[in-house]
C-alpha cells in the first residue's frame, strides 16, 4: 500500500433497471477515481427491501477498496457515482438505481451528521454483513467484535439469496500508478 492509503469497505445495492449492470457500472466508476482502487467484490445477493415503500428486491454486493481519500471525500466520491447513475433521493429507503454506502473505513469510528462509520445499521442487516464477510474474511468492527458474531446475532437468516459472482473487479492494468503492460 502507498503511504496514507486506507482500506474501506463499501456496500452497493440496486433495485431499479438492470440491477447487475448498475452494480458493475458503479464498481467501474469507483475504480476510475484516481484515489480509489477496487481490490475485491463479493458475490451478488438478492434481498428483500428493508423499510420504505413497497418496491422490487435489491441486488447487493460489498467491495473492498484502497483509497487515498479521507472518509468524507470517499463519501463524496460515492455520492458522485450515485448521482452520475441517476440516483434520486426523494423517498427515504425508496427504490434506487444505485446505493453506495461506506460500511467500514479502516478501524475508524466516525460520528458526524453527514457520515457515520461503521454504517449505523450495519450490524442489523444481514444483506450487508454477508457480502462484507466475503471481502473481509475474519473482519472485525472497530470495537473489536467480529463480523461473524454480529451476523450470528441476526439468526435465523432469511431473505438473502446468493445469485452468483457476475460483478468483476476492473483489470489491474487500469490501476493508478500501475506499470504499463510489457
Amino acid at each position: 500500500m502507498l503511504a496514507r492509503e486506507s482500506v474501506a469497505f463499501l456496500g452497493l445495492g440496486s433495485n431499479l433497471g438492470d440491477r447487475l449492470d448498475s452494480l458493475q457500472r458503479a464498481v467501474d466508476r469507483l475504480d476510475a477515481d484516481p484515489r480509489i482502487c477496487v481490490d475485491d467484490v463479493s458475490s451478488v445477493y438478492e434481498t428483500a427491501p428493508v423499510g420504505g415503500p413497497e418496491q422490487e428486491p435489491f441486488l447487493n454486493i460489498a467491495a473492498r477498496v484502497r483509497t487515498r481519500h479521507s472518509p468524507r471525500r470517499l463519501l463524496a466520491a460515492c455520492q458522485r457515482v450515485e448521482a452520475g447513475m441517476g440516483r434520486v433521493r426523494t423517498v427515504r429507503w425508496g427504490p434506487r438505481t444505485i446505493d453506495v454506502d461506506i460500511l467500514l473505513f479502516s478501524d475508524r469510528v466516525i460520528a458526524r451528521r453527514d457520515l457515520q462509520v461503521p454504517h449505523p445499521r450495519l450490524t442489523e442487516r444481514a444483506f450487508a454483513l454477508i457480502p462484507l464477510m466475503e471481502v473481509a474474511p475474519g473482519g472485525r468492527l472497530p470495537d473489536g467484535s467480529s463480523l461473524a458474531a454480529a451476523l450470528a446475532r441476526l439468526a435465523p437468516i432469511e431473505g438473502v439469496v446468493v445469485v452468483g459472482s457476475q460483478i468483476t473487479v476492473p483489470p489491474a492494468d487500469d490501476l493508478p500508478g500501475a506499470a504499463p503492460p510489457v
